[in-house]
């Protein structure tokens, strides 16, 4: 009797590593840690003085790894505006949503925003004020980017007007667009002041006057 000499092969660790090479390697760094590494960048340099060599030292990943997940530094750019807005709107709604009195949520949203325009926060300013600075009117794509997320700033404070006159704590002759726009202006306008040095006395005193004259 002839002895049947059968070997097995490793089909499945051969398939895994065809699938591999189907797919390519899978990414080695976090992508949403990667775009907040770059968004730190650009907001301290601005997207002209943000250099290639700078942006993947924040992020910790190779060239290769680069322009493979991103395209390119003002893809990069746009996706990092993108997180900043999407920040800033969950901050803001969670801020609108800490007092059951509207209205002392607007207030406790304005202290919010006296915070980031004094001291070390409000010497760095706001990342979508200096990017519209840098980048507007020629770029349509920053344009279009900031336009939106001061839109979805300013709809979170006319719901909340739009409640507070509901409980009868805001004036419900005065409209809730224009409220909300002008809230939004006199915000954008402390985050630029903080720039300057703004102290956090300055900053309070602004968040009670306006209290006083608009609500």
């Amino acid at each position: 009797m002839h002895r049947l000499d059968i070997r097995v092969r490793p089909v499945h660790i051969s398939l895994m590593q065809d699938l591999t090479r189907a797919v390519g390697r899978p990414r080695e760094f976090d992508l949403d840690e990667a775009i907040r590494s770059a968004m730190n960048v650009f907001w301290d340099r601005g997207y002209h003085d943000a250099a290639l060599p700078d942006l993947l030292s924040a992020m910790e990943i190779s060239k290769g790894s680069f322009y493979k997940a991103f395209g390119d530094k003002k893809a990069i750019f746009l996706r990092a505006l993108e997180l900043y807005s999407d920040d800033a709107a969950q901050s803001i709604s969670k801020v609108l949503a800490s007092d059951p009195s509207p209205k002392m949520a607007i207030r406790n949203a304005f202290l919010r925003f006296a915070d980031l325009s004094s001291g070390t926060k409000g010497r760095r300013g706001c990342f979508a004020v200096l990017t519209a600075t840098e980048m507007l009117p020629g770029d349509t794509q920053s344009a279009d980017l900031i336009r939106r997320h001061y839109r979805r700033l300013q709809n979170l404070f006319t719901k909340a007007v739009r409640e507070g006159q509901a409980a009868g704590e805001i004036d419900d002759k005065v409209d809730p667009e224009s409220i909300s726009h002008f809230i939004i202006a006199h915000a954008q306008g402390m985050r630029v002041l903080g720039k300057l040095g703004s102290t956090r006395k300055q900053t309070l005193e602004d968040v009670d006057l306006i209290m006083r004259m608009l609500l």
